[in-house]
């Protein structure tokens, strides 16, 4: 019955697509760290690790080529996602797959309730624009995700479009 509903519901979603424009320059204090792990076992930091006791499933993802991204403060984790590096991505929010051949797509970003309305997932965001300035970056966000759209638009993304299911 689950699944039914869930299928279901993948027709009443809108996701939108943005792209990377601009690039920001990004200086912030030392005490930020900007860090990208290609695979689990190079992560040290235990808050991080922490992030994997909560989502298990997501430790797969590093099978499946995508980079774990993660900005800490003072060795807590502030804000963190994900980087796919393929020629098509599957946004299941809406179960449809979208081309991203040359282009690599930022998603599912985390940022802890303790952390979040101080501008964390706007400066990662920023942090991978200028780590990646020579590639062309798409971010998606469920269209009735206001705070994520601000951040992502205060990052220096651009609206390509709107996707549903049908």
């Amino acid at each position: 019955m689950l699944y039914i509903l869930k299928k279901i519901f993948f027709y009443f979603r809108k996701v939108e697509i943005y792209e990377k424009k601009k690039v920001f320059s990004t200086y912030y204090s030392r005490s930020f760290k900007f860090k990208i792990y290609k695979k689990l076992h190079n992560i040290k930091n235990k808050k991080i690790l922490e992030y994997f006791k909560i989502y298990k499933d997501k430790k797969l993802r590093f099978k499946n080529n995508c980079l774990f991204l993660t900005l800490s403060f003072n060795k807590n984790l502030v804000s963190s996602g994900w980087l796919y590096l393929g020629n098509r991505w599957k946004v299941t929010e809406i179960d449809k797959y979208i081309n991203s051949k040359n282009k690599l797509v930022i998603f599912d970003f985390i940022t802890p309730p303790r952390f979040r309305n101080k501008g964390n997932y706007t400066k990662l965001l920023k942090l991978i624009c200028s780590k990646f300035k020579k590639k062309e970056i798409l971010i998606y966000v469920l269209s009735t995700n206001k705070k994520s759209k601000k951040a992502i638009i205060k990052a220096g993304f651009k609206y390509r479009e709107t996707l549903t299911k049908l």
